[in-house]
């Protein structure tokens, strides 16, 4: 009986901590990343003249704010617009 409970402990550990990972955000970029692919989709999707905002409205949004505003300098496209005023990021698409 003692080893069927530590195994029940031990499996709903391990299943908890995935649990976990998935969904508080502890791993972020993986999570981040999967937004970001989104939006790239949406951005494709949209027409000519068209634009996207982005506005950060989490419980903690200076902490969201820090963490995109990060990304976008980095890993996107110059054309993004940040607002430091409302805590969002814009994209105009363009006509060509």
């Amino acid at each position: 009986m003692k080893q069927i409970n530590q195994w029940m402990n031990r499996r709903l550990t391990t299943r908890v901590h995935r649990l976990d990972m998935s969904l508080t955000g502890k791993f972020g970029p993986k999570t981040q990343a999967i937004a970001i692919r989104q939006v790239r989709q949406w951005l494709d999707e949209i027409p000519a003249g068209d634009s996207i905002c982005l506005r950060c409205e989490s419980t903690v949004p200076d902490k969201q704010f820090r963490v995109w505003k990060r990304w976008f300098k980095t890993h996107e496209d110059s054309n993004w617009e940040i607002s430091e005023e409302h805590k969002s990021f814009f994209i105009y698409k363009k006509h060509w």
